[in-house]
């Protein structure tokens, strides 16, 4: 986790965190670890009596994941396009910055229903 200073003082941030969106209500998140990934969905995604992620447990309250799952690994831009590589230089986003890149690059799609967004820490 990074580190910031502030006043002298250093504290941890918390853990980035993709909000999943169906029709602007949140119904999943998926929260970067300090060794991979935990994927949760919340009770309005079953609530809402929706189909499970391609490749995500539809049982589980909980994952956790090693690597990026399959289904956020798809919707990653393509890295080695000029115009996503600048737009990443120019709002200093990190090519390590997997669920930012989500959030800022992949929130929308026209074959997928559900929107990304970051979670803004308090």
């Amino acid at each position: 986790m990074p580190r910031t200073k502030f006043w002298g003082y250093a504290y941890k941030e918390p853990p980035p965190t993709l909000l999943i969106f169906y029709h602007d209500r949140q119904v999943a998140e998926l929260e970067e670890d300090p060794k991979g990934y935990v994927f949760r969905y919340l009770p309005e995604f079953r609530h809402m009596n929706l189909t499970p992620f391609p490749g995500l447990p539809a049982d589980q309250s909980e994952s956790f994941f090693y690597q990026l799952p399959t289904y956020f690994q798809e919707r990653l831009p393509d890295l080695r396009r000029p115009e996503i590589r600048e737009y990443m230089l120019r709002n200093e986003i990190s090519a390590d910055s997997k669920l930012q890149l989500l959030a800022e690059l992949s929130s929308h799609t026209v074959t997928d229903p559900f929107e990304f967004r970051l979670k803004i820490a308090a």
